[in-house]
């Protein structure tokens, strides 16, 4: 099921953006070829920047007992025999790792606005990118290439509502920016965060999030908490509450966070019974994150 909606999004997305049709012809029929890796260079649009080392490092065993499962996706350059890469950035790195000479690719011709969106669109579909990362992308799309958040909205299956507010995400500081790249922050404790106009204060609260692994509804009513100038509502006298679980569940707990960019909270008794609670805040939300669930069941994914 997951791939069949997988696929009728993206060809929304790829409709908007060619405002037509794709039609067959010699000229635009992609073809598959071995090119040199040598020959590639990356795509100026990616936007995926961040790539994890042990994603990285699982693909590369993948290459190596069962080759290349699904070809990249390259366009031609201005230089002769010089390609730039369209999608499949993480497998192009994988096979330059194990020394492989070239590598499988279909050629496409299209145009820099085209490159952008498909890269996009691309990523999109296999949820690889962080809100940093999504939110950048929308921003070019309609900074560089003047889209409306409409548009955007077409190309990527998503509501208007949506791209709106990880375009808001971009208002946060530098530091928490970086917070939810690097994964340490979900996207759930940082929208509360857009409550507060100070920006010292915004990024103070990121960090408390981080260091006592605030709930969203928690980092709801600080933000609350600080904007009407209240202390928190700490009992007097009591230290605050350790977490006595054990690093396995706190671990595999950050883990569903970063997998899911949203709140997440396992509860266990000393037998290992328990129950994962995961938050949502949008019929939206609630589709993003089952797709995540679905798609992190697939073993051959492959950018």
């Amino acid at each position: 099921m997951a791939p069949e909606k997988t696929q009728r999004r993206l060809g929304r997305g790829l409709d908007a953006l060619f405002n037509t049709a794709p039609v067959a012809s010699d000229e635009n029929q992609s073809a598959l070829k071995k090119i040199p890796i040598s020959q590639i260079r990356k795509n100026p649009f990616q936007p995926r920047k961040d790539f994890a080392p042990e994603a990285l490092k699982e693909l590369q065993e993948s290459l190596k007992s069962s080759g290349l499962l699904q070809p990249i996706t390259l366009r031609k350059t201005r230089d002769e025999g010089a390609y730039e890469l369209i999608a499949g950035e993480r497998r192009l790195r994988a096979a330059t790792e194990l020394g492989w000479h070239d590598i499988s690719a279909i050629v496409k011709d299209v145009d820099d606005r085209e490159l952008l969106g498909l890269a996009l669109i691309e990523n999109l579909q296999r949820s690889d990118l962080n809100p940093i990362e999504e939110a950048e992308g929308y921003n070019r799309l309609i900074g560089e290439f003047g889209h409306t958040q409409q548009t955007i909205a077409s190309m990527v299956g998503r509501d208007r509502s949506t791209i709106a507010n990880m375009l808001r995400i971009l208002q946060l500081p530098p530091a928490v920016r970086q917070m939810l790249r690097d994964g340490v922050l979900s996207i759930g404790h940082a929208r509360p965060l857009l409550g507060l106009t100070d920006q010292t204060k915004i990024t103070e609260l990121a960090n408390e999030i981080v260091k006592r692994g605030f709930s969203a509804r928690e980092v709801e009513n600080r933000v609350r908490e600080i904007g009407s100038d209240k202390k928190p509502t700490a009992k007097r006298g009591r230290p605050a509450k350790t977490d006595a679980r054990p690093s396995e569940v706190r671990a595999l707990e950050e883990r569903l966070r970063r997998l899911l960019q949203t709140d997440v909270a396992i509860t266990t008794d000393a037998n290992y019974n328990g129950a994962i609670r995961i938050s949502f805040y949008s019929l939206e939300d609630l589709e993003r994150v089952a797709e995540l669930l679905e798609s992190s069941r697939r073993t051959n994914s492959i950018d």
